[in-house]
């Protein structure tokens, strides 16, 4: 008896209506992927002069993936010598999730590739080629997307992105063999002391783990001709865990007060704390303020998290590519 192995799986995801063509929007995922296609059903009483009589209706049509979470890790731009406006392959989420993609190849050998968080307009959304063990499922324009960054000293950088979205063909998958996806070059980015996160241009000294989170606001739409979800709205937040010096406890609960708007800078990928061209991340989010700021003990030493929410002022980048 053949039965469905589950490491046998591969996503092709594409920002837009547009579906993508394997192996193009290949996303390598770092645990394994197992969507079940839900469809709407329910039960109804049924009165005809017995006990416990019941009926069911199940509405094809409304059949989804509601919440599915999957986690990419982030791997070098030019690792294998691409060139330095190659995309990196989570790119084509961060479109679909509420950010603009700019490639600037005006100057060879120093092209960069940016991406700018953009909350003048309602994101993209995505479509999608899934392969599970010689099954195929596709998702036409009708995929809503929110993304996150888990950052942990000592560990890959972690691009986390959750997907709602309708099956096309009502969930029935079709028979198709998994393509054979492309191979992986590039080593993956490693979150290392030697990196740097700023705030206001100070270092944050011992910050061990970050959570950048757009927080996307995702609302499913269906009705007569119409099935999709979409992303309405956004809640990002910046939050950090750090250890803080003595002469800073205070500092917590006056900036909580004073509500200053701060400027976040991180930079991954570094070598030796220096920004280098085809490797280093570089994230700028700037005009954020602390929300919330909580102390807890860690091995006999005081880690303080503190959260930080985007303003209307906020700017947020993504920087890779080249560095001088």
């Amino acid at each position: 008896m053949a039965t469905v192995n589950t490491k046998a799986t591969a996503l092709y995801f594409k920002s837009g209506g547009t579906l993508p063509v394997p192996t193009d929007g290949f996303i390598d995922s770092s645990e394994k992927i197992v969507w079940t296609p839900t469809t709407k059903t329910d039960k109804f009483m049924v009165i005809n002069g017995k006990l416990g009589q019941w009926d069911s209706f199940a509405d094809a049509g409304d059949t989804v993936i509601d919440g599915e979470t999957i986690s990419h890790n982030v791997r070098f731009q030019n690792a294998a010598a691409d060139a330095l406006d190659t995309v990196p392959a989570y790119g084509e989420l961060l479109k679909a999730s509420g950010f603009t993609e700019t490639i600037d190849t005006a100057t060879a050998t120093q092209e960069t590739v940016i991406y700018t968080w953009d909350n003048t307009t309602q994101p993209a959304g995505g479509s999608a080629v899934f392969f599970i063990n010689g099954k195929k499922q596709t998702f036409t324009d009708t995929l809503a997307v929110s993304s996150a960054f888990n950052i942990t000293i000592g560990e890959p950088v972690s691009f986390d992105f959750t997907i709602s979205g309708f099956f096309d063909n009502n969930g029935i998958a079709t028979n198709e063999s998994n393509p054979t996806p492309p191979a992986l070059t590039e080593s993956v980015v490693v979150a290392q002391k030697v990196d740097i996160l700023t705030k206001d241009g100070t270092a944050i000294t011992g910050g061990n783990n970050v959570v950048l989170d757009m927080a996307s606001n995702i609302v499913k739409r269906y009705g007569f001709g119409r099935g999709k979800y979409d992303s309405t709205d956004f809640e990002p937040k910046f939050t950090v865990d750090f250890p803080p010096e003595l002469t800073d406890y205070n500092a917590g609960i006056q900036a909580l007060q004073a509500q200053t708007e701060v400027d976040i800078v991180m930079k991954l990928g570094t070598v030796a704390g220096v920004s280098t061209s085809g490797k280093t991340i570089e994230m700028t989010i700037t005009n954020v303020k602390l929300l919330n700021s909580s102390d807890s003990d860690s091995d006999d030493e005081l880690s303080r998290s503190q959260e930080f929410i985007f303003t209307s002022n906020t700017a947020f980048t993504i920087k890779h590519g080249y560095y001088a």
